[in-house]
């Protein structure tokens, strides 16, 4: 068997990225991700999955999945948690939505790294206090390279994060990032992963991510995400592309 190796700097790190595609793959069983062969100090031995990573033309396909995640872990087990507070899982805990994105996103619009920054401290603030009454999904960073589509699936990979986050989120990040990848999207294609996403929490009864609460997810990550501009593949400014 053909294996993929990720090296981690330190045991705990590694130790949760197993507990977290763990806990994926527990609520989320018929969703693929590759398996763990071996976890040896400072590694873990993924197998190799034959595929390619997620373009424009794929988002359809990976906001169904993100979509049917969030709602399938939503009932079988988040609807018990709340957006403020840590959930416990077994002998996981899952960070809350709120304490660590309010200080980062506090830090950058302060220190002023951020050009043309979509929101103010006020903003951040007002939705992280909405968010805390919306229905909990998870966050596991949904950008283009934690995918790879074969030619029978698309395939999950990457489970270093995991927080709860409102539904939506996860998907913001996969617009935000695929638009620093490859470029601005048409509105049109935008729309149509988000009414593809929320047409998995409506099945369940839930209400969907709307509009502003999707792009108010968009200008976090524009924000979270310019840091890293000029690595990890991200050529592109966002500058709002997603409100378009």
């Amino acid at each position: 068997m053909k294996i993929f190796t990720k090296a981690y700097a330190d045991p705990r790190t590694q130790q949760q990225a197993l507990a977290h595609q763990r806990w994926v793959t527990q609520v989320n069983p018929d969703v693929p991700t590759p398996a763990v062969v071996g976890v040896r100090a400072g590694a873990i031995d993924f197998q190799h999955i034959e595929g390619r990573h997620a373009k424009p033309d794929d988002l359809d396909t990976v906001a169904h999945i993100l979509g049917h995640q969030h709602a399938t872990a939503h009932a079988r087990e988040l609807h018990a948690a709340r957006l403020d507070t840590p959930h416990t899982s077994g002998t996981l805990t899952i960070a809350d939505f709120a304490t660590g994105r309010r200080e980062r996103l506090h830090q950058l619009l302060a220190s002023g790294a951020v050009s043309e920054a979509p929101l103010q401290v006020e903003t951040v603030d007002d939705w992280l206090r909405r968010a805390a009454s919306l229905p909990t999904a998870f966050y596991k960073d949904a950008n283009p390279r934690n995918f790879l589509l074969t030619d029978t699936a698309a395939v999950v990979i990457d489970f270093d994060s995991l927080t709860l986050a409102p539904f939506g989120y996860d998907l913001a990040k996969l617009i935000v990032s695929t638009t620093m990848t490859t470029g601005p999207l048409p509105g049109a294609t935008i729309q149509r992963a988000l009414d593809t996403y929320n047409s998995h929490p409506l099945r369940h009864g839930l209400p969907p991510c709307t509009r502003p609460e999707f792009t108010a997810w968009c200008q976090f990550h524009e924000v979270l995400t310019a840091p890293y501009l000029g690595t990890n593949g991200y050529r592109f400014h966002s500058r709002r592309a997603w409100s378009a």
